[in-house]
């Protein structure tokens, strides 16, 4: 049976006391199927902090977008897809050019603005009205990575790198799709888009796989951009007003240097990073040769202006796989690994001194063994809330969504 848009559910809010901590952790979504928020490049808040807004596939094959109350459990659902998942970066197993995109969904809370892409068209959703309209046509035959949406909502910045790329066969395609597009030069694009008018702003091509965009807090002319696939020369780029260039430059790193998942900070123009030196510990790099030392995670900040970078390091034994993301304030950042792979913790970090304290905030226990249940912990706009997600009380890959209040007294 098929649901639509305008839909309401009743999830029951279901709360637990954590083994380790004893702070209480909220889990948000009970109905049968597989639920997560956003990726972690964009809010899932809605502006007052009342609200989240999470992706969902009750079973059906048909992931579709809802937005859920934090106080009681109340879910509507926003979208109409009944075409299935689409294929793109992360989900290779999707349908090529049909279904819902579930790396694509951006918010940009102020204005209650939701993209996303289903099939070839990018559409740009009110989260409060429902109303949604088209707002830019992807070329025949390309794929999809995660888009981005500026503050304002007024601008939207997608990716997309020819569908040739994926045609790699049996095996990894994490690794296989890097190796193509750097053996045969294959070029990415990234379009940015007025929302309003529909026209492109501008837009640039750039060897390499680009998966993840990040327009600058304050300037649409400015965006944060990766080279995807692990082991990559550089993993970060600036493109600054029709100029690019490298953030932290990897060049005298060697091949034992790992860097991953940058962000913005929300204040000045500063990147958050984090990588590895030693053997790299994503888990998508089984197959990459180890250097035979040992490994050491570590956590970066960057002036991406001025190129001067601070990297705090982890003790030897810290070296899960994990995200990190920071606060609205940048005091604190809170990673679903590194320090280890089954929790969440708070790191309040002084730059200046490049010194660090670590804080358990509570278990996660996901399975991290697909996207959907990467916990993915994010801040809520005022910092009192951290959200993630995890399969540990569902089936293994199937999804529920979590909260814990910070300002809680344990």
């Amino acid at each position: 049976m098929n649901t639509f848009k305008g839909t309401i559910f009743k999830h029951q809010l279901q709360k637990r006391k954590d083994a380790l901590t004893g702070r209480t952790v909220t889990q948000l979504t009970s109905l049968p199927g597989n639920h997560h928020h956003l990726y972690f490049t964009s809010s899932s808040f809605t502006v007052d902090n009342r609200q989240m807004l999470y992706i969902s596939d009750p079973g059906s094959g048909n992931p579709n977008l809802f937005k859920l109350s934090l106080e009681d459990g109340t879910a509507v659902q926003l979208t109409d897809n009944c075409d299935g998942l689409m294929k793109s970066y992360v989900y290779y197993d999707g349908n090529p050019y049909r279904g819902f995109a579930k790396a694509s969904p951006s918010f940009a809370p102020a204005d209650g603005l939701l993209l996303y892409i289903q099939g070839n068209e990018v559409r740009l959703l009110d989260v409060n009205g429902l109303e949604e309209r088209v707002i830019y046509r992807l070329p025949e035959n390309v794929m999809t990575g995660f888009t981005h949406l500026s503050g304002d909502g007024r601008y939207a910045c997608i990716p997309y790198i020819d569908s040739a790329a994926f045609e790699v066969g049996e095996g990894n395609p994490f690794s296989l799709i890097r190796e193509k597009v750097k053996r045969d030069s294959i070029s990415s694009q990234v379009v940015v888009i007025d929302t309003i008018s529909g026209e492109t702003l501008y837009d640039f091509s750039h060897q390499g796989w680009v998966t993840h965009v990040q327009f600058h807090p304050s300037d649409p002319r400015i965006i944060l951009f990766n080279h995807e696939g692990g082991m990559v020369d550089q993993r970060i780029w600036l493109y600054d007003h029709g100029k690019i260039s490298k953030v932290r430059d990897q060049s005298n790193g060697g091949q034992s240097l790992w860097i991953c998942h940058e962000m913005w900070a929300n204040k000045d123009h500063a990147v958050i990073y984090h990588g590895t030196r030693g053997i790299p510990n994503d888990p998508a790099m089984k197959e990459v040769v180890k250097e035979q030392e040992p490994i050491v995670s570590f956590v970066g900040y960057m002036d991406s202006r001025e190129g001067e970078y601070t990297e705090v390091s982890f003790l030897p034994d810290m070296s899960a796989y994990g995200h990190f993301t920071t606060s609205t304030d940048d005091s604190l950042l809170v990673t679903d690994g590194i320090i280890d792979a089954h929790s969440i913790h708070l790191c309040r970090i002084d730059w200046l001194r490049a010194k660090l304290d670590m804080t358990l905030l509570c278990l996660h226990n996901s399975s991290f063994s697909v996207q959907d249940v990467h916990p993915h912990p994010i801040f809520s706009h005022n910092d009192q809330y951290v959200l993630f997600t995890s399969d540990a009380h569902n089936e293994r890959t199937q999804g529920n969504i979590y909260i814990v209040d910070l300002h809680e007294n344990v």
